[in-house]
């Protein structure tokens, strides 16, 4: 499998847009556009959300890749819009990418 991701765009998640954190508390989401060159004429486009926060001298990364979801690469930007938008967590994304496909 050839497997590629490319940078689509950050954000920054701290306290003015979440009650959750304290004020000194932020962490960063990255999100990613996957390409699987190995599909022909398949679902070859996906997504990866990348959650990084720094805590206590520790550097904590969680990640969720979502691979197949289109062979459609403007469908996919457009939901990797969506998702930074609303910045989306990779422990949330599948939820929210299942809610989108309902709609």
């Amino acid at each position: 499998m050839e497997y590629q991701k490319c940078l689509f765009g950050k954000t920054v998640v701290d306290s003015t847009v979440s009650d959750e954190l304290s004020s000194d508390e932020k962490f960063e989401l990255e999100y990613y556009e996957t390409t699987n060159s190995a599909e022909e004429n398949k679902r070859k486009f996906g997504i990866e959300v990348v959650k990084k926060k720094d805590e206590d001298e520790k550097f904590n990364i969680e990640s969720k890749i979502v691979n197949n979801l289109s062979n459609e690469e403007k469908t996919v930007k457009k939901l990797l819009n969506t998702l930074m938008m609303y910045k989306v967590t990779p422990t949330t994304v599948d939820d929210i990418i299942s809610d989108i496909k309902s709609m």
